[in-house]
């Protein structure tokens, strides 16, 4: 597995308020049911061959991608696996049975940007980022726990970054931030 060099995102002002419906998506495994029934998360792509793709937009609910990366899929079981890491973070945000969107937009988009990231999508009670790791993880940690501090009920966590445990570097990053 690879890491590219970080990648500068844009800004917000080309993120189409509805999907293309052109632009190619893909459905991966999220998670599994307690029934084990699959919950797919259907994802913007670029393909880069059969099977083999680039992530468009960081993840609403799906772990482990953001922007950037590029990976392959099993077409039967959806299930994903990286091949190279594009030198992003994917940031999850969370306010369930908040209506929390107009302030995400004045309050974190500005902070996001300044940090040369981008709000990657948006679903009734999430938000979804992707920030450049060249930010820096004290600068966007200090950022998101700032805005949750002030928006009771909101929570944040990276998508990319921990092990389950919450606390353990993934690979590729400990490997980008010269941790191993």
């Amino acid at each position: 597995m690879r890491l590219r060099g970080p990648q500068r995102m844009g800004d917000n002002d080309d993120m189409p308020s509805t999907p293309d419906p052109n632009q190619p998506t893909v459905r991966l495994l999220a998670a599994l049911k307690e029934s084990g029934q699959p919950v797919l998360e259907e994802v913007p792509v670029e393909v880069l061959g059969p099977n083999q793709y680039r992530l468009l937009a960081s993840p609403g609910i799906l772990d482990g991608l953001a922007s950037g990366d590029t990976f392959t899929v099993d077409p039967a079981s959806h299930v994903y696996r990286v091949e190279e890491h594009g030198g992003n973070l994917c940031v999850q945000v969370w306010y369930p049975g908040l209506d929390l969107a107009g302030r995400v937009d004045a309050e974190l988009v500005p902070g996001v940007a300044r940090l040369g990231g981008t709000l990657d999508g948006r679903e009734q009670e999430l938000s979804s980022f992707t920030i450049p790791l060249s930010a820096g993880m004290p600068a966007i940690e200090a950022l998101f726990d700032a805005w949750v501090d002030r928006a009771d009920g909101a929570t944040w966590s990276f998508g990319n970054a921990y092990e389950d445990d919450g606390n353990t570097l993934l690979p590729w990053l400990a490997e980008a931030l010269g941790a191993t």
